[in-house]
């Protein structure tokens, strides 16, 4: 079995697949010839004799010099990451393993509100002691609501972590599923058309959509204003899922207590974008799921799937 590694990503040293990694991934897989490429033309090169190829992107044109392929395996969760035309044959996976580290990024992004972590970091320069004027901004995360707008398996990490804090969760997903054993009497899963009710009792509102047009401004202004005044939002699926013109002016209005965005519509963010300077709206360069154990998860993830396909292609 040949498989051949290129995944290198040009500003983030752990979304690149490293001689480490590749010494771990050959322990688990001794039978297997492994290569892992540090540039596409050599790459390209050496393609006719692949079976299974790691890679971010895969353009359509080089399907033509991989005679031998059978599957590509891609660490992006989204599906919009890269579409291709698949040769009859030739299967095409996705990570499924980032909720593991995002869950945790939005546990922090909820307590840099709720403990008024972020807003003692704006005061620090203003006031010499503002214990006063942080008091406001001081909440806690156990007994407030969580609505987790697109509940597939990110969300449903989010939901574990969650329910160690106390919160009670509502999860929104397309098609009805049975609740998680984790969750309890006070939790549930609904479908979009119970979003409203649910935004008008949420506390803090995640949203992990994939960039579908089913998705495109599902928060906006209409339902922004059903939510409560002291609601966050984050956002860490994909940009189009928010109305951000919406947002950033009822943030500036003052109806809503602050948002955290990870994904925008436009990326990299525009410098003269409103976003980064609207008040009480932080964000990150859609960095949620790095972790220096990124590729790890992602060999452990990629060998499980492994065995399920090796079973039927052998």
């Amino acid at each position: 079995m040949n498989i051949h590694i290129w995944i290198q990503h040009k500003n983030v040293p752990e979304f690149s697949f490293n001689d480490e990694n590749t010494k771990r991934f050959q322990k688990f897989l001794p039978d297997a010839y492994i290569k892992n490429y540090k540039d596409s033309e050599s790459f390209k090169k050496d393609l006719k004799f692949a079976d299974i190829v790691l890679i971010w992107v895969f353009k359509q044109q080089w399907f033509d010099l991989a005679p031998k392929l059978k599957w590509l395996a891609t660490p992006a969760a989204g599906k919009d990451f890269f579409t291709v035309t698949l040769p009859q044959g030739v299967i095409k996976t996705h990570g499924s393993f980032h909720g593991i580290i995002m869950a945790e990024t939005v546990i922090g992004m909820m307590l840099s509100f709720s403990r008024g972590i972020l807003k003692s970091y704006e005061l620090k320069d203003k006031i010499s002691w503002p214990d006063k004027e942080l008091s406001p901004y001081m909440n806690t995360l156990r007994g407030s609501n969580l609505l987790i707008i697109g509940f597939g398996s990110i969300g449903s990490h989010i939901a574990k972590l969650a329910k160690a804090f106390g919160m009670k969760v509502t999860g929104v997903k397309k098609n009805m599923i049975d609740k998680p054993a984790f969750f309890d009497n006070n939790d549930a899963i609904i479908l979009p058309d119970k979003l409203d009710d649910a935004l008008t009792v949420a506390d803090h509102i995640v949203l992990v959509l994939p960039g579908e047009e089913s998705a495109t401004n599902i928060i906006n202004d209409k339902n922004i204003k059903l939510m409560k005044k002291n609601a966050c939002i984050y956002n860490v699926g994909r940009g189009n899922a928010i109305d951000e013109d919406s947002l950033v002016k009822n943030l500036q209005d003052g109806n809503l207590k602050g948002a955290f965005l990870d994904v925008f519509k436009k990326e990299p963010l525009p410098a003269d974008s409103l976003i980064r300077t609207c008040p009480n709206l932080y964000f990150m360069p859609h960095a949620s799921a790095i972790s220096p154990n990124y590729m790890d998860l992602f060999i452990d993830d990629f060998l499980e799937k492994y065995k399920v396909w090796i079973t039927k292609y052998s």
